[in-house]
Order: C-alpha cells, then structure tokens, then sequence
C-alpha cells in the first residue's frame, strides 16, 4: 500500500508544467486541394507521345514557344501593308444591297438569263393613251363605221325598214387593273374594267345616251400589244330630227325614249385603236294609251367600225367623217 502511493506522487512531481494552449489557426483565402479519400486509387495518366518536330523539355527547364503559323497575305494586304495605308470598303447608303453580279449568279440558278431584263418604256402621254404598263387609265374614245340600220314597219303587214348609214360614236372611259402581273420590279396590268358613257349619233339627227362598262384583255406587255375590247352599255335615245309639213323644213327636238342596249367587240393595237363589230336595240314604246306623236316602234342597227384615241388623230378624223355623213343619209 504504501508502495503504491509512492509511486503516485513521484508521477505527480515528475509531470511538467501546463504548456499554454497554441494559438488558433484560420484558413487562408484559398482553398486547400481537396485530399482523395483513403481506399480510393488515382486516376490513370494518358501519356502521349510527343510529335516529331517537338523536344520535350528537361525537368526544371521552360518549354519553348512554338513559332507562329505564317500566312499568306492577299496581294491587296500587302501592297496596303507596304504603303503603310489602311483600304476600307465602302458601304452603300441603302438598298439594293445586292451587286449586278450576285444578281446575275442568282438569276443562274434559276435558270434564267443572267443579264438582266431591260426597264420598261414609260407610259405614253401619262397613261391619257392605254398601255400594259399603266394601272389607270381615263381616255376618250372615238369611233366612226358603217351601220346597217332597221326599224318596225308597219304590223298588219309584217314589214320592217331597212338602210344603210353611218355611226359616229363617242366615249369616256376609265379603266382599272382588275388582273396584274408581276415581272421582277415591273407590273404589268393584264386585264382592266371600268365604266364607260358618252354619246351616240346618226342620221336625221338620231341621238342616244349610252352608259356601261368596258373591258380590255392585253395578249401581250409591249407598246403595240395586241388587245381584246368588250363594251356593254345601256342605250336610250335621246333626241331626234323630224321633218314638218314642208320636206325641206325639219326641226331639232328632244324624244325620250325606252331603254335598250348596246355591245361590242374590238380587236386593237395597243392603245392606237381598235376594229369593231357590235349591235344596237331600241325597245319600242307603242301602248295604246301613249299618244300616237310620242310612239316609239322598235328598230336597231349592225356596226362594223374603228374606234381608238383621240390623242392620235386618226379615230377623232375618223369620227368626225361619219358623223358628217350622216347629213346626207335619206331613211324611209
């Protein structure tokens, strides 16, 4: 026992003093690499064998730079380079942005011609004369031909009256693009419709009204392209010439008259002019209750003539001709 507690206390007196605590670490501003957990084997290295043309570098010694790649430079670079001035590309103010020359590339690959089609001819007197490139188009028409001209007789016998004369025809028209085509920039107008009035004359002072529409077909886009005119049109007469007592006295005087129709079809040259060939009723108005003075029999006539812009001359002179004709014209 008393063995034991010697022993104790000379373990006691032996020990050293208490050490102060170390000073406490904190960790820096970068982070340590993480360490691989135990049991875990490192990854294989790829060890790769070194070009022909490289060295490799001893341990300890820096490796050398590789040489730079050395181009060729355009012959322009150069010459700029040499001369010591900078060459910049001008840039256009706007569209197109496309050269003649991708156009033409283009144009290839499609198939089509690589030049360009030539612009279109403007329009002849600001599109006041028809032409495939106009959209709009207000004209005079004037037209001057042949007429076979016919008219009730008298009923119990069953006759009708028959003569030849002359027509003189003149109109308004205002056509609009009802069918477009586009080629490249250009438009052309293939088919316009539009209303049409104006005024009809023949002999004995024979005048009608006649209001309705009109249509032209271009079979082509040039300036002389050929065309197809059609025109329909309600007629009423207007006015007439009659002879008094005396055969060589008439008197002018208005006669209202029914409504009938006219219609026609034209075969023209550009907007020069066309050949015509078309019709005319006049409905009769012969009720028992309209005094026999103001009784209108039925009658209409067969044209064959040529109508075409008075810009021109030549339907305006063509016009005017018939129309003085019919001074000389005798109908029964």
């Amino acid at each position: 026992m008393s063995s034991a507690l010697a022993l104790l206390l000379a373990a006691v007196a032996s020990a050293p003093a208490t050490a102060e605590p170390p000073p406490i670490q904190r960790p820096d501003a970068v982070a340590p690499a993480p360490t691989e957990p135990e049991g875990t084997e490192a990854a294989p290295v790829e060890v790769t064998e070194a070009a022909p043309g490289e060295v490799e570098a001893a341990p300890g010694e820096a490796p050398e730079a590789a040489p730079a790649e050395v181009t060729e430079a355009a012959p322009a670079e150069a010459e700029a380079a040499d001369e010591g001035e900078l060459h910049v590309a001008t840039e256009r103010s706007g569209p197109p942005y496309y050269t003649e020359a991708d156009l033409a590339e283009l144009r290839t690959r499609h198939g089509l011609d690589p030049a360009s089609p030539p612009p279109p001819q403007p329009a002849r007197w600001r599109c006041l004369i028809a032409d495939p490139t106009c959209r709009h188009v207000i004209e005079v028409q004037a037209m001057g031909g042949y007429a076979l001209r016919a008219r009730q007789g008298d009923v119990s016998l069953g006759t009708v009256d028959r003569w030849s004369s002359a027509r003189a025809q003149y109109d308004l028209w205002v056509s609009l693009p009802a069918l477009a085509e586009t080629e490249g920039k250009n438009r052309y107008t293939r088919m316009s419709l539009g209303p049409k009035g104006g005024v009809i004359l023949s002999d004995t002072g024979d005048l009608w009204g006649n209001l309705g529409i009109a249509a032209r077909y271009w079979l082509g886009r040039g300036r002389w392209a050929p065309s197809i005119e059609i025109t329909s049109a309600l007629s009423f007469k207007m006015a007439t010439r009659e002879a008094m007592g005396d055969a060589a006295a008439e008197r002018f005087r208005m006669q209202r008259g029914p409504v009938g129709f006219q219609a026609d079809v034209g075969f023209g040259l550009g907007g020069f002019g066309a050949i015509v060939v078309g019709g005319q009723y006049d409905s009769p108005l012969a009720r028992e209750d309209v005094p026999e003075e103001l009784r209108v029999v039925s009658s209409g006539m067969f044209y064959v003539g040529f109508r075409g812009n008075i810009l021109w001359g030549g339907p305006a002179v063509a016009a005017v001709a018939a129309h003085a004709s019919t001074r000389a014209v005798q109908r029964p």
